[in-house]
């Protein structure tokens, strides 16, 4: 369903103008689209850059884009980061990134693909609903519509290259503009953290002397450099460290000597595509909402490079946001379920960046308490580690995002149990949905993939449901009915016939991961974002409903219905 180009309140142009067309703007976009929402995307820029900073998309970046399709492409377009090697001064240490012993999903590895490649298939996708991003439009000003109320929408000024000033009315605006954010700036949030000294280097270019398809990571005294195997528009991409008060421009010589100081120059330097040189920060907005106005990706959190976080972060922000104005904009969202967002997503990002910037100053500072790790620690430690599965997937769990949850959040609830939240197998509610492959009509599928549809997903787990349980669910929730799917996920064969709406689960393993039980029935309920909201044993419908109510029912109907109630009496 193509995005309507016009907000069906009439005091509004559109619910969600979104400012910025990065991968986090196009995600946004992207899921709003699949809701059906009126939106238009804007961006100042009159042409997609062709060059990117980001390289890699994590495992469960490439899961939330599921719903639109290109997740596929886009991991047959990368290339799978399957080895590091470690180069310390007096040893290399090579690191084994192919078995990481992640098997609840279908994406198991870093993937490697510019970040320009991502946008492309995010632009197409929406494309192909008649969506188009429009350039060389610039945010001016913000101004609430009703000042007394600050989540009563906001009135946008944009300046338009072939026309002069538009004006925008929208429910809500989203800020997905970048570090400089002017809608950050003009919603009045504040900007905190510092600038990391020196300088950088950014470089697309051809080498010489390194293996080819390895993820290198040079370490000394002086600092790091990075080559990792990116294919295109060059076979690598160098970030490397500026020598302290180097302020000249980039050059090949200048790659060159950065290079020498790392690599003793075994490695050299040719046929530079793109380069860039750029000072780096740690900093995150006080808050990731203010009123009507959102912010995500760069403009409400910056960090270093290092671990691959920041585009990905950015595009989950979006698909955490996205749905929650996607049901506000219909009525279908509690002012709680909508202020949520900063909620779920500002812990996230601080988390991001202590730990980024933790990686960051090991791997650059000059001081002795942050060069010590580097230059003693890690070469007696390295060796030992590198060899243990066990730590590696732990690690690589932690930096893949297969392991971010919001189980703290007012939004995800877990009803009727046998035993303790800590006690229960499987994934709490705010936890992921692992995958599994499981069978659907004679097919067999991804559990993810199957339920990458917009809106909630009910899973009646288990035996001793009653045949009617899928119609009372409809009925109790009618007017979510274009966003609620309820099917039967049961442990099968594949000689048993199949029913409808019924998930077989031939190998067991979907009912491993997720701690259930072939004896006992139990619920649970998926999120539009593929997180787990509500979870409980036993048949008992009340508790799924009570979760669903209050997070779709907004307060204006919440009075309504009171003063009904009271009328009655």
């Amino acid at each position: 369903m193509a995005a309507q180009q016009h907000s069906a309140d009439s005091n509004y142009d559109v619910d969600v103008l979104i400012v910025g067309a990065g991968p986090t703007g196009l995600a946004l976009a992207a899921q709003l689209a699949s809701f059906g929402t009126s939106f238009r995307i804007i961006d100042r820029q009159l042409q997609r850059p062709a060059e990117s900073r980001a390289l890699a998309l994590q495992p469960r970046t490439l899961e939330a884009l599921r719903p639109f399709g290109i997740s596929t492409e886009l991991s047959g377009a990368g290339r799978p980061a399957r080895a590091l090697q470690l180069h310390l001064p007096e040893q290399t240490i090579p690191v084994d990134l192919s078995d990481t012993g992640i098997e609840d999903s279908e994406f198991p590895h870093l993937l490697f693909l510019s970040q320009a490649r991502t946008e492309q298939a995010l632009v197409s996708y929406l494309a192909g609903r008649g969506i188009r991003v429009e350039r060389g439009v610039e945010l001016q000003e913000l101004e609430r519509l009703d000042p007394e109320d600050p989540f009563a929408g906001v009135e946008a000024k944009v300046l338009r290259m072939d026309r002069g000033i538009d004006r925008v009315r929208a429910r809500y605006v989203v800020g997905a503009d970048g570090a400089h954010s002017t809608v950050r700036s003009k919603a009045g949030m504040d900007w905190r953290g510092s600038d990391y000294p020196g300088s950088y280097v950014l470089a697309d270019l051809e080498a010489d002397g390194v293996e080819p398809g390895v993820v290198h990571s040079y370490l000394n005294d002086d600092g790091f450099l990075l080559l990792f195997p990116l294919g295109s528009p060059a076979a690598w991409r160098m970030i490397g460290m500026k020598e302290r008060g180097d302020q000249s421009a980039v050059t090949l010589e200048s790659l060159q000597g950065i290079a020498d100081r790392f690599t003793g120059g075994t490695v050299k330097l040719h046929d530079p595509q793109w380069t860039s040189s750029f000072k780096l920060s740690h900093q995150i907005a006080e808050y990731f909402q203010n009123g009507s106005v959102f912010l995500a990706g760069d403009a409400a959190h910056v960090h270093s490079p290092v671990a691959a976080q920041g585009m990905n972060t950015g595009i989950q922000d979006a698909l955490n946001l996205g749905w929650k104005l996607a049901l506000g904009a219909r009525g279908l969202a509690s002012e709680e379920l909508v202020d949520s967002y900063d909620a779920e997503r500002r812990p996230v990002g601080r988390e991001v960046l202590a730990f980024t910037d933790r990686l960051f100053k090991l791997a650059s500072s000059h001081s002795g308490l942050f060069k010590l790790p580097r230059t003693k620690l890690l070469p007696a430690l390295a060796p030992k580690a590198s060899g243990s599965k066990a730590l590696r997937t732990r690690l690589f769990r932690a930096v893949s995002q297969l392991d971010i949850q919001y189980r703290k959040s007012g939004m995800v609830a877990t009803g009727d149990s046998r035993l303790p939240a800590f006690l229960s197998a499987g994934p709490k509610a705010g936890d992921r949905l692992p995958d599994a492959v499981v069978r659907e009509d004679g097919r067999e599928i991804r559990l993810q993939e199957l339920l990458a549809t917009p809106g909630f997903q009910i899973l009646l787990c288990g035996p001793g449901w009653p045949a009617d349980t899928q119609l009372q669910l409809h009925n109790a929730l009618g007017r979510l009915a274009p966003w609620l799917s309820v099917r039967r996920l049961n442990v099968g064969s594949r000689l048993a016939a199949p029913s409808t709406n019924e998930i077989q689960d031939v190998s067991g393993l979907a009912f491993d991961r997720l701690g259930l039980s072939v004896r006992r029935p139990e619920l649970l309920l998926v999120r539009p974002d593929g997180y787990i909201g509500f979870r409980s044993e036993g048949t008992d419908l009340s508790g799924a409903l009570d979760y669903l109510t209050r997070l779709t029912t907004p307060a204006a109907a919440e009075v309504a219905s009171d003063a009904d109630a009271a009328a009655q009496v």
